[in-house]
C-alpha cells in the first residue's frame, strides 16, 4: 500500500452528513499530531466506484440510527461487490470518532493508541472477545 493511499480515507455508511461532520473533526484531531489525510464522502453506495480503491475504507452504523439498517447493507454489499477491504465503526455520535482515531492510526502514534484491556476473565472461554484469551483458545486447539 503506498503512503498516498494510507492518508486518503473513504468514510462509508449512514447519513451523509454525519460522514462530512466525522470527517472534519477527525482532520482537527489528526493534524493535531501532525497528520494529514484526505476524506472521501460519498452520497450514494454506487458513489464508491468513484472514490480511490486503494483508500482506506470505513464503514460507520450508527445503532442510535434505526432507520439506517437496509441502507447499511447497500454500502456493505456495494464495498464487496467492488472487492474494496474495509473497517467497521459500530458507535454512536459520540464515540464513533474515537473509535476512527484508533482505526486510522493503529497503535502508531503513542498519544492516539487505544488503551490495553485487562482481560476480564482468568483461564480460557469463547466469548469473551479477548484477543489474548482468544489467542490462548486457538493455540490450545492446535496443540489439540
Amino acid at each position: 500500500m503506498s503512503t498516498t493511499s494510507q492518508r486518503t480515507v473513504v468514510l462509508a455508511g449512514g447519513n451523509v452528513t454525519a460522514r462530512q461532520s466525522l470527517a472534519t473533526k477527525l482532520q482537527t484531531s489528526l493534524l493535531s499530531q501532525s497528520l494529514e489525510m484526505e476524506f472521501f464522502c460519498p452520497a450514494t453506495p454506487q458513489d464508491l466506484a468513484h472514490t480511490p480503491a486503494d483508500a482506506r475504507h470505513l464503514l460507520w452504523r450508527n445503532p442510535e440510527d434505526t432507520a439506517c439498517t437496509s441502507a447499511h447493507n447497500g454500502w456493505r454489499d456495494q464495498l464487496h461487490e467492488l472487492q474494496r477491504a474495509y473497517q467497521s465503526l459500530h458507535a454512536g455520535s459520540e464515540s464513533v470518532l474515537q473509535q476512527a482515531v484508533f482505526a486510522l492510526v493503529n497503535g502508531q502514534i503513542e498519544a492516539m493508541k487505544r488503551p490495553e484491556i485487562a482481560g476480564r476473565r482468568q483461564g480460557l472461554c469463547e466469548c469473551c472477545a479477548d484477543p489474548a484469551c482468544e489467542q490462548k483458545l486457538f493455540g490450545r486447539l492446535l496443540q489439540g
